[in-house]
């Protein structure tokens, strides 16, 4: 899999053809701005997308809130302007925000099984082998134990119409009301409005309906708010007795729009699940619509296969108010995993490198590769955990795919024994 960032030449020499062909200006020029959006997947710095962006003068915003690299984790789903070159960047801003904080209706994950979906607030939450999982309740050790009333933090691959497939779950509180001590603000849910009814004050978001009856509404427009895409806060909850989520707070997100905007030549790169499937010549990633046309160039996958459900990787830049994909690869996801004791490490990158188990398991480490450190048993876990902090005895789960006989880890979680 060959990573070389958005500076890669030929790209930039698409760029210029293709707003040549559209009448633009720009040429040659490299674009003005940079975004990466992506998964945490280790420290170095921090990894995103491959590379491994220096965060020494980045401004980090969480949530809204002014933030420290120490705040960001692994699974974290995040935005960074900035510039790359290869697998190496520099990142001026990184925002983290999740996609939902809420509370659990159902699990239908099984005892002993760290796969399947939960119902948060009427949003069906699939977790993947791939899922980073953390929980501040003690006795809550996997996603089988996530109980209902429990209020959960996502972070993830969104639709926008009810589906998250969650890149990180954290179990935050035990219930509503612990939880609020903490942060008074309540729970909270993003996602495109359905089914407005203005004179009952209610519309749907994914799978629950919201009674905002009694909410301050924030850049909300009049009429209609459908299609448009909101956060709606809740500080009392889901009611016991309608099954609605009582509004506190409905907010306009990103003008109405859930995509990611930019100026002509602006570059985008960004790793996601297409949302919605190639219709014409675009499709959706996490809500971003993304443009193709002859141009365009395909790495695993053929314009066709470009289907729901499909995680891929595109980079491309802004024109006239439109994002143009010059090159759309498909990201491998988990075919397989070993549980072992680690024999021997070799690394060549910060994060990169093989490990080898005692089982003779040979496994590639790629600086896409979600590295977690799990161990609790007479241990601090260490939050920037990375190839370089394993160690020969040390028992790994990891997950894999296989390229031409090779097993790369998509995921290596570093457990007790």
């Amino acid at each position: 899999m060959n990573r070389s960032g958005l500076g890669r030449i030929g790209w930039v020499l698409a760029i210029a053809v293709l707003v040549s062909a559209c009448g633009g200006g720009g040429g040659g020029n490299a674009p003005a701005a940079s975004t990466f959006v992506g998964t945490i997947s280790g420290f170095g710095s921090i990894f995103v997308n491959g590379v491994e962006f220096e965060t020494d003068s980045a401004n980090i915003s969480i949530d809204g809130e002014h933030a420290s690299e120490d705040d960001l984790k692994v699974g974290m789903r995040v935005t960074i302007a900035g510039s790359a070159n290869g697998t190496s960047g520099n990142a001026t801003t990184i925002t983290f925000n999740d996609d939902l904080e809420g509370v659990v209706i159902s699990n239908a994950i099984s005892a002993g099984q760290t796969s399947g979906s939960i119902n948060i607030m009427g949003q069906t939450v699939n977790v993947v082998a791939a899922t980073v999982f953390e929980s501040k309740v003690a006795g809550v050790s996997g996603v089988d134990q996530i109980d209902a009333g429990m209020i959960v933090e996502v972070s993830g691959f969104s639709s926008g119409t009810g589906t998250i497939q969650a890149s990180r779950i954290e179990v935050k509180a035990a219930d509503l009301d612990s939880y609020l001590v903490l942060h008074p603000d309540g729970v909270e849910v993003k996602g495109i409005v359905a089914n407005h009814d203005a004179l009952k004050l209610k519309f749907d978001l994914g799978g629950i309906t919201v009674d905002y009856s009694a909410a301050i509404l924030d850049d909300m427009p009049a009429g209609s708010f459908d299609t448009l895409f909101v956060e709606v806060k809740s500080t009392a909850g889901i009611d016991n007795t309608s099954g609605e989520l009582v509004a506190s707070k409905v907010e306009l997100e990103n003008h109405g729009d859930m995509g990611h905007d930019g100026d002509d030549n602006d570059e985008m790169e960004i790793r996601g699940l297409i949302t919605s499937a190639i219709e014409g010549n675009s499709f959706a990633v996490d809500g971003q619509v993304i443009n193709v046309n002859d141009k365009t160039e395909y790495e695993d996958i053929t314009k066709s296969a470009l289907l729901a459900g499909v995680m891929v990787e595109v980079e491309g830049f802004y024109l006239n108010g439109d994002f143009i994909a010059a090159e759309v690869e498909v990201e491998h996801e988990s075919s397989d995993e070993v549980s072992a004791v680690v024999a021997s490490i070799d690394i060549t990158a910060t994060n990169a490198g093989t490990v080898t188990l005692q089982n003779g398991t040979l496994v590639t480490i790629t600086s896409e590769t979600i590295m977690k450190d799990s161990r609790d048993d007479g241990f601090v876990a260490e939050q920037k955990f990375n190839l370089q902090s394993l160690m020969p005895g040390d028992f790994v789960e990891i997950h894999y795919f296989v390229d031409a006989g090779t097993l790369v880890a998509t995921k290596l979680e570093r457990d007790d024994m």
